[in-house]
């Protein structure tokens, strides 16, 4: 570009030079959006991957019961060595009454407000792990729904179940990776973009070929799909505008290359040139206003967040060090960056008009030592934050201010917040309202532990739905009867029972976001003539029944 910079009149390109100091420097460049935080005036998606399969029944577990043959006795007999435990029926006891927050579905002990379409009218008490403190929250508030027994690939293998749940097509094969996926289907029905918060994206943004609803799902088109890998650093490269013009050579490349541009528009150029200056002269307005927005002077990230990533001083995160004051809360920075992108995407939805956003977390995929423990890898048993396998994945996601487990008052500022808790509490209120979070794995674990402390490739899982916006409670059955007689089955690979598949769960969601756009996005959910694969009544049209 400098080799060409010399075809343009030599004043001309001084002009353009100077004129460029003057935007850098005192801010002339004309606002076509404000730099204030936009309010999200409309619903989107997040929808959280976890790759490897996630073993949800390690967080979400039956009560211990001492009676043989229940399943509350067959599940901690037979997943015993998963959760690290000795031998009898005291260290199961414990275990249960230590680390998970009990529930009872159904019955009198069932919560007023919440969903029971698993018609558990007799009542059963089930757990969710104590350091789950925000998913606690969010269930005890009605904003969470469970689905029990659901099926994200029809298979083991990760690469075609990942595939399959990204598509949402469980009849994709791997030779089908051109057709789109459900989120770029989604977003295209909504007339917004597809947001990948992630270096690389996923299956799951890629568009259909057409518009909605008569699009061509088997083909991939991805003009709505924008890929966020840092909010903050989005744009064209501009130097500070104190910068010295012969200091790093980045910025002295950015400086020509700007000035350059601004002098060839003011040049009689080929058209055949135009769409290309015309796209450089886009994207560097597009990047000064989001850059504008996203300023760390006028819109610095929310404490709460910048702790999520980096030492802060001044709070206290980790409640179980006294001495602390910054530790990094999530031991996984790959979804700390995740959640700051989903944050400023957020505040700048004016601007990138997102309408779905795709998350990763991995490291599911625990055959063996799945819940590391200190005595296990001679850790620092009073520090939390060191690993303890899938547990550590847990709390990055579901820790709230994980009052339950420290006695913290939820008020108390110096609380700890993990990844989904510092979003909920660093946006306000309406914006929450307009947020619906799906979370799910490639496929589920197997029903007993594996003898190496794991869990082997199961179908069954547990997939989340969580938003204001949603009837929390339980939906599908959670602990089937006819899973009993699989834990002393001499079968070697017994699998949590296949009933829901994704169709209609995700379709409802899909309908939530974007009216109607359910059958689009999801066309197995209806014209089958049979019934269907799920009842999911007042997911978000209403209570099922009044308590």
């Amino acid at each position: 570009m400098m080799k060409n910079a010399n075809n343009l009149d030599r004043r001309r390109f001084l002009q353009a030079a100077l004129g460029a100091g003057l935007v850098w420097g005192g801010g002339v460049f004309p606002r076509m959006a404000s730099a204030a935080p936009a309010p999200l005036t409309h619903r989107i998606l997040v929808n959280l991957m976890l790759d490897g399969g996630p073993d949800f029944r390690h967080l979400i577990v039956p009560a211990f019961d001492t009676a043989g043959g229940s399943f509350g006795n067959l599940y901690w007999t037979y997943r015993r060595r998963a959760h690290r435990l000795g031998a009898g029926n005291n260290p199961l006891r414990r275990r249960w009454e230590d680390d998970y927050y009990p529930i009872t579905v159904g019955g009198d002990g069932w919560n007023s407000g919440l969903v029971d379409a698993g018609n558990l009218n007799t009542g059963v008490t089930f757990g969710i792990w104590r350091e789950a403190g925000w998913l606690i929250d969010m269930f005890r508030a009605g904003n969470a729904a469970l689905v029990f027994n659901a099926v994200g690939g029809t298979n083991r293998a990760h690469d075609l179940s990942t595939l399959m749940l990204n598509q949402g097509n469980l009849t994709s094969g791997l030779n089908d990776a051109d057709r789109s996926g459900w989120g770029g289907r989604l977003a295209r029905s909504a007339g917004r973009r597809s947001i990948s918060l992630l270096s690389s994206p996923s299956a799951f943004n890629f568009g259909p070929v057409g518009d909605a609803p008569g699009y061509n799902p088997n083909a991939i088109d991805n003009r709505d799909l924008v890929s966020v890998d840092d909010a903050r650093e989005m744009g064209l490269f501009d130097p500070a505008p104190d910068g010295s013009p012969h200091g790093d050579f980045n910025d002295k490349m950015a400086r020509a290359a700007k000035s350059y541009y601004a002098g060839l528009r003011q040049e009689q150029i080929h058209q055949a040139y135009e769409k290309f200056m015309d796209h450089e002269a886009k994207v560097r307005a597009f990047g000064e206003q989001l850059q504008e927005r996203l300023d760390d002077d006028t819109l610095p990230m929310p404490i709460l967040l910048e702790a999520l990533r980096n030492d802060v001083d001044g709070i206290n995160p980790d409640p179980a060090n006294n001495g602390s004051t910054g530790r990094r809360v999530l031991r996984s920075r790959g979804f700390a960056s995740q959640v700051r992108n989903l944050h400023d995407v957020i505040v700048a939805n004016d601007l990138l008009n997102p309408g779905v956003l795709a998350m990763r977390y991995g490291g599911w995929d625990s055959h063996a030592d799945q819940r590391q423990t200190p005595t296990v890898l001679n850790q620092d048993p009073d520090n939390p934050f060191e690993s303890r396998g899938i547990e550590s994945g847990f709390r990055d996601i579901f820790g709230g201010q994980c009052g339950v487990q420290y006695g913290i008052s939820p008020s108390n500022p110096d609380a700890l917040h993990c990844g989904f808790s510092a979003l909920w509490a660093s946006l306000p209120p309406e914006d929450l309202q307009n947020i619906v979070i799906t979370i799910a794995g490639e496929f589920g674990r197997q029903i007993r532990d594996n003898g190496g402390a794991g869990t082997d490739h199961g179908r069954g899982n547990l997939m989340l739905v969580i938003s204001d916006g949603c009837q929390g409670g339980i939906y599908g059955e959670m602990f089937p009867d006819d899973e009993i007689a699989k834990y002393e089955s001499s079968s070697r690979s017994p699998d949590i029972s296949p009933r829901t598949e994704i169709d209609p769960l995700f379709a409802a969601v899909c309908d939530w976001v974007s009216p109607f756009s359910g059958a689009a996005v999801f066309p197995r959910t209806v014209g089958q003539g049979g019934t269907p694969m799920i009842e999911l009544p007042g997911m978000f049209d209403g209570m099922l029944y009044d308590i």
